[in-house]
């Protein structure tokens, strides 16, 4: 891992590591607070670093200390819980594999989800590319494997840092293109700078490179990035025609139910539940739990109270303390 200043997390971390892995290797990158000592106190192999604002030269400078059969890369802010560090152990135990494939959960309750390529065999020399939201190609063989690692955040980071480093890019003569070109556009629109947004992401969409994946994903922030809502469906509608994806469905449904087309809404709602392509960040409640919600809402303003009730007990196997739910579950009393 690399690390800055994570006094608050990386024993956390470290301990977990400690249970499936034969080393560990911190590469630290300027820490001023205890970071360097709580790494040292858990027999890490520390060594320094220079920052260079590009994440993928710190992390390659990372591998290249590695020395065991099998690399994996965490975040000093990263769970793993002990049940799932024990799987890490036994998946590795007879690992036939050139990368691992786990979802990466943004907090416990994954509001956001998806796959990374999280262990990778040593001797392939695979090497993380792109600055920002730096990135390993898999190939060979690759497997994928349902052992989550938490992305659990404490302290507050600084939300224009990824932006600075593409500006830095810009101003050094670096074409941003393809993959970066959609991080780009997608740091801007996080940033509220939605102009500048929409210009990189409609580069990107009419370009050849990029994945599906990202196809939609950039769709989805168009469409968030517009207040005329024949105009954020257009978006969506594009984004489908490269992943048909329930997190588009949902938005879409979403925008009809804005103009009271219930009908519409429903067919989207309904066809979320059976898409099985994803964009490349993941709401894992688009795959259930909101399709059922929005259904039990169609079908009792459509007049059929018995498909609403169903919709909402489905819903409420998934979460039973939910608060719209429980609220839905008493007009059917």
């Amino acid at each position: 891992m690399i690390a800055l200043n994570e006094e608050q997390t990386i024993a956390r971390v470290l301990s977990a590591a400690k249970l499936f892995a034969d080393e560990i290797v911190v590469v630290d990158t300027g820490s001023t607070d205890k970071t360097p000592q709580i790494c040292l106190d858990y027999g890490c192999k520390l060594y320094s670093y220079t920052w260079q604002y590009d994440f993928s030269a710190a992390r390659n400078f990372a591998f290249d200390k590695a020395t065991g059969d099998y690399m994996m890369w965490l975040d000093a802010d990263d769970v793993v819980t002990t049940e799932r560090a024990k799987m890490i152990k036994a998946l590795v135990a007879s690992l036939d594999a050139d990368v691992v494939m786990l979802p990466y959960h943004m907090g416990e309750k994954a509001t956001l989800s998806f796959w990374r390529e999280r262990i990778v065999k040593r001797s392939l020399g695979l090497k993380f590319k792109g600055r920002v939201h730096e990135a390993i190609t898999p190939c060979g063989k690759v497997i994928y494997a349902d052992i989550p690692i938490i992305h659990d955040k404490v302290k507050q980071g600084d939300p224009k840092r990824n932006l600075h480093i593409f500006e830095l890019m810009k101003k050094a003569g670096e074409k941003i293109e393809g993959r970066d070109k959609f991080y780009y556009g997608s740091e801007l629109f996080y940033n509220g700078l939605f102009a500048k947004a929409q210009a990189e992401l409609n580069d990107f969409l009419a370009s050849p490179s990029g994945s599906d994946g990202d196809k939609g994903q950039a769709s989805l922030l168009l469409s968030r990035s517009v207040k005329d809502e024949n105009m954020r469906r257009q978006y969506l509608l594009n984004g489908l025609s490269h992943v048909f994806s329930p997190d588009l469905l949902c938005e879409l449904g979403d925008s009809f139910l804005r103009s009271y087309e219930i009908e519409k809404a429903k067919n989207c709602f309904l066809t979320a539940l059976v898409a099985d392509r994803n964009i490349t960040f993941v709401s894992p409640q688009n795959r259930g739990l909101v399709p059922h919600l929005r259904l039990c809402y169609c079908y009792w303003h459509l007049g059929d109270k018995a498909k609403s009730k169903l919709h909402n007990d489905l819903a409420a196997k998934i979460a039973p303390d939910d608060s719209r739910v429980i609220y839905n579950s008493s007009l059917f009393t």
